[in-house]
């Protein structure tokens, strides 16, 4: 009994994690409306890791700063920058269900730049994938234009931070892992508040520069806590689980997002919405599978 509880626990960590970073988009995009998107993710990454900062203290003579976790900060602020902006223009569900063509494009990383081989039903996997997401795309660039593309823009940027991580980070430790989100997210501050001086121009207003109201600190301080919480639960998860089997799990968010979409902004995704992002997700899913299939000795 105690062994089939242990079992239980990362895929129910993993769950409860994707089902919680939804939270955290819309209060972005209730944020929105009056701080810039840039302003939103930048102090975003910054509570982020004041949350984490417990971990780094706990663990920092384990895994010390390194240049690349600059590189790993810009794209991950990037991705952030990306996906708050959709979110200020998209429904919740739409953008979060566009995000979700990461995995696909993770696969094609993967074989461009770090030579992993890609089978034949993986390809097969990855334009179904796309399919679903063109699906999606057709309202939303007849209501939103070239805006639809945002959350792909940050699934491609999200998908390079995963390809540079792997490239580069070989730590298969749990609690460095955890110094390692922290280092990256104070990268990602840094990278975002860089671009946020750089952005004070005329036209800027994804970088436009706001005093925030007291409930304005109070959501962002939320915001970041609810990524630590989220960060956390995913390391424990895999911690306790093989990733096949948490890897599906992460296509809950977008019943979450769907959810909460429905219940704080009042939007319901249409039907090309729902039948795309039904196509992607049984993409991605066929895509882990059979990553976790060809990965075992295979008689013929």
């Amino acid at each position: 009994m105690g062994s089939e509880t242990r079992d239980l626990q990362g895929p129910l960590m993993m769950a409860a994690a994707v089902m919680t970073i939804p939270l955290a988009d819309a209060i972005a995009k209730w944020l929105a409306a009056e701080l810039s998107v840039g302003e939103i993710a930048a102090l975003r990454f910054v509570f982020q890791s004041l949350f984490l900062l417990p971990f780094f203290a706990a663990f920092r003579h384990r895994h010390g700063f390194r240049a690349v976790f600059l590189l790993l900060g810009g794209l991950m602020a990037a991705a952030m920058l990306f996906l708050f902006w959709g979110l200020k223009h998209l429904p919740l569900a739409n953008n979060i269900a566009l995000f979700f063509v990461e995995p696909l494009i993770l696969v094609v990383f993967s074989r461009l730049f770090l030579g992993e081989r890609v089978t034949r039903r993986r390809w097969v996997g990855v334009s179904v994938g796309l399919l679903g997401a063109l699906l999606i795309l057709r309202p939303n660039w007849s209501v939103h234009g070239l805006a639809a593309l945002l959350p792909v823009a940050a699934a491609g940027a999200y998908a390079a931070y995963l390809t540079a991580t792997r490239a580069f980070v070989t730590t298969r430790d749990h609690r460095e892992a955890l110094v390692l989100q922290f280092w990256v997210g104070l990268a990602a501050a840094g990278v975002m508040g860089a671009f946020l001086l750089v952005g004070q121009l005329p036209g800027w207003s994804i970088a436009r520069l706001a005093q925030p109201d007291a409930g304005h600190w109070g959501l962002l301080a939320l915001n970041g806590a609810i990524a630590a919480v989220v960060h956390v639960l995913v390391v424990m998860a895999f911690a306790r689980s093989d990733a096949s089997i948490l890897a599906p799990l992460q296509y809950l968010e977008i019943f979450g997002a769907t959810l909460l979409g429905w219940w704080v902004f009042g939007e319901l995704p249409d039907m090309l919405t729902v039948a795309g992002a039904v196509i992607i997700v049984a993409a991605g899913i066929y895509v882990v599978r059979e990553k976790s299939v060809a990965s075992q000795p295979v008689a013929d």
